[in-house]
């Protein structure tokens, strides 16, 4: 009995003594790896682009621009002139951010509330002679195209533009009459956006809206007027995005 346990002994010694070179000869952590094929594999975590997600803010601004007026009926001075308006807005936005790299994408829906108006007679001899114009309501919608260097974003965008335009006349009636006037136009712009914080940014914003020639009716007069309208807007905002610097999990 003590003879066999000597030799199972002798033989346990003997394979040890093989198998050490052969483990002393593989790379450092391959035992490792080894044990760990043996278990579940973890989650690779991969952050998603900054800049990629939705969001939506607020801004506010100031806006400045000219409104043309063409009419042979006037009857008190000339057929043509322009008329300069300026104001406060002020409004919200929302939309989607795309980023591919240091190329980044979005669509953008915005409304704005304004104070933009301005007026002038029609003829300076005549106090019962003028046209007002003041925007109420402005909105775009809008397509964008960016380059996004670290928390720097800057980009142009381009769409459409609709406004509402309240417009008071005085040429050659014995009370005002009041125009609501709807206009769809174009606009484009350029901006520069920063991220704050993973989901907060600021961005300064240039805009310009155009809206073409439109015919209403401003008096009594036998042809309607031709007025177009444009714009130039300058916005400041801030954004919250609701998944701007999360993760995803690989495996």
């Amino acid at each position: 009995m003590t003879i066999s346990i000597l030799r199972s002994a002798r033989c346990l010694f003997a394979c040890a003594a093989a198998v050490t070179p052969f483990l002393a000869t593989m790379p450092l952590g391959a035992t490792s790896a080894i044990a760990a094929d043996m278990t579940v594999k973890a989650p690779v975590v991969a952050p998603v682009p900054l800049w990629t997600g939705f969001y939506m803010g607020v801004h506010g601004g100031y806006g400045r621009g000219n409104s043309r007026l063409v009419d042979p009926d006037l009857t008190f001075a000339q057929d043509r002139f322009n008329m300069a308006t300026r104001g406060w807005l002020a409004g919200a936005q929302i939309g989607a951010n795309w980023q591919f790299d240091s190329l980044v994408v979005g669509a953008e829906l915005d409304l704005s509330w304004g104070d933009i108006k301005g007026s002038r007679p029609v003829d300076p001899a005549n106090i019962f002679s003028g046209i007002a114009v003041s925007y109420q309501a402005l909105a775009t919608g809008t397509g964008r195209i960016g380059y996004a260097a670290g928390n720097a974003l800057v980009y142009v965008k381009g769409g459409v533009a609709w406004a509402n335009i309240a417009v008071q006349s005085f040429v050659g009636t014995p009370a005002p009459i009041d125009v609501n006037h709807q206009r769809t136009g174009l606009t484009g712009g350029i901006g520069l956006e920063y991220a704050l914080t993973n989901n907060i940014s600021a961005r300064a914003e240039y805009d310009y809206l155009y809206f073409g020639p439109a015919s209403i009716a401003l008096g009594t007069r036998r042809s309607p007027s031709s007025v177009d309208h444009d714009l130039h807007l300058v916005k400041l905002g801030v954004n919250y995005r609701f998944n701007g610097d999360t993760v995803v999990a690989r495996y």
